[in-house]
């Protein structure tokens, strides 16, 4: 039976540019969530897979598609490379999943500048390759390089592995141009003083506010040599100490990877020789080997407090790798040998180079262990969180005890910033059957995440929220989940786009984190929180003891001098491993509460807080958590490149904005 739509598609776009073909629509059903994995592998449910599929050449394809489907009520999935892991994807018969990867094009590089343009559909390997041949770096190297795409990077607020020196995603994107979900054409460039960064609503928007066609990144002198070692600690609580103290002083290694016993033990094994190991398949086990495994992981609780007698008394130690990178005019050997000397002033052992040979070897290795671990009967799945230093031990403690109920817990720290960093944890579990272990996914899930909100960290530190974490976003946000439904509805009027990643579908009540009233002062992790009416030199005052400052006029109040150092921050260059505001309080026009709790990083949607600081229309801020800087804080050793993307005067884009006001005070 022929279908009219796909005839209509194909008459627009090309017959090479739609596919309805079987192996397609199933390979664009979901991404790798494991959840979803689970349900296929049992046979639960499975989404049918998208009406069609469709490629388009550019931003005219994109709004005839945007408009073709607001008049024919058919749904549209962005689709980068579908390498991700929180469900962002689910298309049905309902929806047309839209490829961008014929928009991969990298169309400059001006390494004085510090700048590239680059179509968002290019994949993660071909743009690093193609900057490679112009003597340039993005620095952005997830595990799934090789499978993800650099608008699924920006949208999703990712992080990659050499984020101690190159920053996050929202810290590389300069300006980005595209299609708003109502098939206006935007572009986005620095802020003007006194205006809103609109940037910062679309990376971390998930799909929901439309497609994001082409980024202007900032990219660095590729890297001629780089300079590592490994250091073991007794505990992995003075290892992180270790990492606090090197970031605290300025130093900015491009990995400093931290693991615990249990996986530092495993890490390890078979690494005697100092040499540079060969990556390798993993061996699958005999069927007895596999059923005692089973067996032995349907019993997580038992098998953690074992893995945890088995840290305290036979191999207790906790490594930590350090890596530094650059070229001729960076001083690598000087940054080692301080960062050796903060981490033997730490009680570390120094284990040599021969660990992050090993870790250089293997650090794409683990993207490609789940499809045989689920073949096995088992699954495996991961959290990343992320809080200050203050609140890091109980944000491990918390979370770990959480994912305990329903597998083996492992877990490292992979991002660390000055104020703060972040867990990935991994756990895998076993069930008698699919069901069953998927309610045990679910309820473990649900469980962490409540733990790592109670614990005072966030829920997602860079893989994105999708469907995955969606239900505990109103731990995050508060009321402040409104804004992002506001617009939402105001750049796709017409639910043209998919809805699913980002918002739950029926918000749970929460409520918010104690107030304190006054300032509140965090000299571990180097912040303080005050009333945004409260004047700096009231705020100035109580840091006098910890030796802390803070810059800006002293007849401001605490909220303009933020919001002055944050839109220099946005037009200017920075170090971009640091941030101004780490977590805020606000309200609604209507007065309910809003919240973000202070963390070095985030992925959990867009960040509002320039347009709340901008625009009265979306509410009031309360209070502001920000960076304080010491006196000790020599800062990195090179400036950090990148021209600011030039300021733009977007009608769509203000457009769009005014729109979400009026939604916003319509409700």
């Amino acid at each position: 039976m022929r279908d009219a739509l796909v005839d209509d598609l194909r008459a627009r776009f090309g017959d090479d540019a739609v596919s309805t073909d079987g192996a397609d629509r199933s390979a664009y059903a979901h991404d790798l969530w494991p959840r979803q994995l689970l349900s296929t592998r049992g046979g639960l449910d499975r989404p049918p897979g998208p009406r069609a599929v469709v490629w388009p050449n550019g931003d005219e394809d994109l709004a005839a598609l945007t408009q073709y489907a607001a008049k024919h009520g058919v749904q549209l999935v962005p689709f980068g490379a579908g390498s991700g892991v929180v469900g962002a994807i689910a298309g049905d018969a309902d929806t047309v999943a839209v490829d961008l990867k014929r928009l991969r094009t990298l169309h400059s590089v001006d390494l004085a500048a510090g700048t590239c343009v680059a179509d968002a559909g290019i994949l993660g390997t071909h743009l690093e390759e193609q900057l490679a041949r112009k003597g340039a770096t993005l620095g952005h190297f997830p595990s799934s390089i090789q499978c993800s795409t650099l608008g699924g990077w920006v949208v999703t607020r990712g992080a990659g592995q050499c984020s101690g020196r190159y920053g996050k995603i929202e810290d590389m994107t300069l300006g980005m141009e595209g299609v708003l979900g109502d098939g206006q054409p935007f572009a986005l460039g620095a802020p003007r003083p006194g205006e809103p960064d609109l940037r910062e609503l679309m990376v971390g928007s998930e799909g929901l506010f439309g497609f994001v066609t082409r980024a202007t990144m900032r990219v660095w002198p590729k890297p001629t040599n780089w300079s590592g070692r490994g250091f073991t600690f007794p505990t992995m609580e003075a290892a992180w100490e270790a990492i606090r103290a090197l970031f605290q002083a300025g130093l900015r290694p491009a990995v400093a990877r931290l693991y615990d016993p249990m996986d530092t033990y495993l890490f390890l094994q078979g690494d005697h020789s100092g040499g540079t190991p060969q990556p390798k398949l993993p061996e699958r086990p005999s069927p007895a080997a596999e059923w005692l495994l089973r067996r032995v992981l349907d019993a997580p609780r038992a098998v953690n407090a074992l893995a945890d007698l088995a840290s305290a008394h036979l191999y207790s130690r906790s490594l930590l790798i350090v890596i530094f990178e650059g070229d001729a005019d960076d001083p690598q050997a000087e940054a080692l040998a301080r960062a050796t000397q903060l981490c033997m002033a730490g009680g570390a052992r120094d284990e040599g180079e021969g660990p992050s040979r090993r870790w250089l070897a293997r650090r794409h290795a683990v993207s490609y262990r789940q499809p045989p671990t689920y073949a096995r009967g088992l699954w495996v799945d991961t959290m990343e969180v992320a809080s200050p230093w203050s609140r890091l031990g109980a944000l491990y403690a918390g979370v770990h005890d959480a994912l305990s109920h329903g597998g083996f817990v492992m877990a490292h720290m992979s991002h660390a910033y000055p104020d703060g960093c972040s867990i990935y944890f991994t756990f895998a579990g076993a069930s008698p059957d699919d069901a069953t272990a998927r309610d045990t996914y679910d309820s473990v899930w649900a469980r962490a995440l409540r733990a790592a909100h109670a614990a005072g960290g966030t829920i997602a530190h860079h893989h994105g929220v999708g469907r995955s974490k969606a239900g505990a976003m109103a731990l995050e946000w508060g009321a402040g989940l409104r804004w992002i439904d506001a617009l939402r509805r105001a750049a796709d009027p017409q639910g043209v786009l998919a809805r699913g990643a980002l918002l739950p579908t029926t918000p749970t009540p929460v409520e918010a984190p104690t107030e304190h009233v006054g300032v509140r002062v965090d000299p571990i992790s180097r912040l303080v929180e005050a009333p945004a009416a409260m004047p700096l030199r009231d705020v100035r005052a109580r840091l006098a003891d910890v030796r802390f400052h803070l810059d800006g006029d002293d007849d401001a109040t605490f909220g303009e001098a933020v919001r002055d150092a944050l839109g220099r921050s946005q037009r200017g260059l920075r170090d971009p491993v640091d941030h101004v505001v780490a977590g805020w309080r606000a309200t609604l026009p209507d007065g309910a509460p809003a919240w973000w709790i202070p963390s070095p990083r985030r992925s959990t949607g867009p960040d509002p807080i320039s347009l709340l600081l901008n625009d009265g229309r979306f509410g009031a801020v309360q209070s502001l958590t920000v960076r304080m800087h010491g006196d000790d804080e020599v800062g990195p050793a090179r400036a950090t490149p990148g021209t600011p993307a030039a300021s733009v005067d977007d009608g769509a884009a203000r457009a769009w904005v005014d729109r979400a006001a009026s939604v916003l005070a319509a409700k």
